[in-house]
């Protein structure tokens, strides 16, 4: 089983890093078939392949998915995608990856 985490810093008002985090895996989880589910300020994620989360919080945004078996090839890309997607939506200025 393979893992993917990614931190992002920020310093946007809780709302709209809320909203940020909605967008990123919204277009994520139909292009790879996520099943996503907010629970407070986490987004939990499942795949039958894949379970996870995302957590959004008022200093980072925080992604962690453990792949299964069958993502194996593709985590690399999954992985990019994310990190690309983050990269676009959070402005420069206050986006510091860990």
């Amino acid at each position: 089983m393979s893992s993917i985490e990614i931190i992002r810093d920020h310093n946007l008002p809780q709302s709209q890093i809320m909203d940020l985090a909605d967008q990123v895996m919204v277009d994520i989880a139909e292009e790879y078939s996520l099943m996503l589910q907010w629970q407070g300020d986490k987004l939990f994620i499942k795949h039958p392949q894949t379970k996870g989360y995302l957590h959004a919080d008022s200093d980072n945004i925080r992604i962690k998915l453990k792949l299964g078996f069958l993502l194996l090839p593709m985590s690399v890309s999954l992985k990019q995608m994310i990190e690309e997607t983050l990269d676009e939506l959070l402005p420069t200025s206050v986006c510091a990856s860990r």
